[in-house]
């Protein structure tokens, strides 16, 4: 048995005091899947500025899944 990657997504968070708690989440999907993770946080960087926030987090979320291998 393997792991092969299926699919991946990647979270944002921003920070900015109109939000609740201070924070907001954004998830992106169908990031591909040799995407770099400087453009990664370049990209949150780039929606933060546009929407006046801070960029306090960013996540890659991964989905694998289990797979025979032939022998």
């Amino acid at each position: 048995m393997n792991f092969e990657l299926a699919e991946q997504s990647i979270q944002y968070t921003f920070g900015n005091k109109r939000y609740t708690n201070g924070l907001k989440s954004r998830m992106i999907k169908n990031v591909k899947k040799d995407a770099v993770a400087a453009d990664l946080k370049k990209v949150g960087q780039a929606i933060a500025g546009l929407q006046e926030d801070s960029l306090d987090g960013v996540i890659l979320v991964q989905k694998q899944r289990v797979i025979e291998v032939a022998q």
